[in-house]
């Protein structure tokens, strides 16, 4: 069912009016409702519907979320319409004051991480840092999961801090967003900032991170395994240029 687009009834558990929550400072309304577009048993699913832009009518939805409750195990498939995106933290947040749903386990189709581009300048040059990781023994940029009351800044200087040491300072004005499908249909959406380092000590995080290296654009560039790191690099190299250099 994850993934599908259904027809949902919307009830509101009788209320007549959708639970309000937030999640960094946006609402998002939360409607209940019921579906029997699952197979040809015509069996009822407990369905939760985020919009947080306006209220929503009985329509197509698509199915984001699967979310197994603490009680009983209940089931619940969370949905949104096909422009909102809405992943682990923001529902675990959202419904946090929400009386009659306590997810103990949540399967997203979208995932999101925050990371950094880090650079430094050295001997007239601009160097990136680079991580390996050893999971997927693949070079890349500090980054990692968003956690529950962070946004994405502070997911991005929190995975930096864990993983390399450092304490960053996301600069203003670049924001950039890579995708890709790490497992099939799951989509992983990773936001990256920029940050410069004067001062060094990076201590590595040797449970995640096999190694790291200061790379200057070329050698980064022959380092990376896949497109999406390439493409962030160049957008920041880019943005550097043009910002913090004349």
């Amino acid at each position: 069912m994850l993934g599908n687009m259904i027809n949902v009834q919307i009830n509101d558990a009788g209320s007549g009016k959708p639970y309000i929550g937030s999640y960094c400072g946006r609402n998002y309304a939360v409607h209940t409702g019921m579906s029997s577009d699952e197979g040809k048993d015509n069996v009822l699913h407990n369905i939760l519907i985020f919009s947080p832009d306006r209220p929503i009518e009985n329509h197509s939805v698509r199915v984001r979320v699967m979310a197994v409750t603490e009680n009983g195990g209940k089931i619940y498939y969370i949905c949104a319409e096909e422009e909102n995106i809405i992943y682990e933290p923001l529902i675990r947040e959202v419904l946090a004051g929400y009386e009659y749903f306590s997810p103990a386990h949540i399967t997203c189709l979208y995932e999101k991480s925050c990371g950094a581009v880090i650079f430094r300048r050295h001997s007239g040059n601009v160097e990136y840092l680079l991580i390996k990781n050893r999971k997927g023994n693949n070079w890349g940029f500090p980054k990692g999961h968003m956690e529950v009351h962070e946004d994405e800044r502070q997911t991005a200087v929190r995975e930096v801090r864990e993983e390399t040491g450092l304490n960053i300072e996301p600069l203003e004005g670049f924001r950039t967003i890579s995708e890709y499908h790490p497992k099939g249909r799951i989509t992983k959406q990773v936001i990256f900032f920029v940050a410069e380092m004067t001062v060094e000590n990076i201590v590595i995080q040797k449970s995640e991170i096999e190694r790291f290296i200061w790379a200057d654009y070329g050698l980064a560039v022959k380092t990376f395994r896949f497109n999406n790191d390439k493409k962030v690099l160049a957008q920041a190299r880019s943005w550097i240029t043009e910002n913090l250099y004349y």
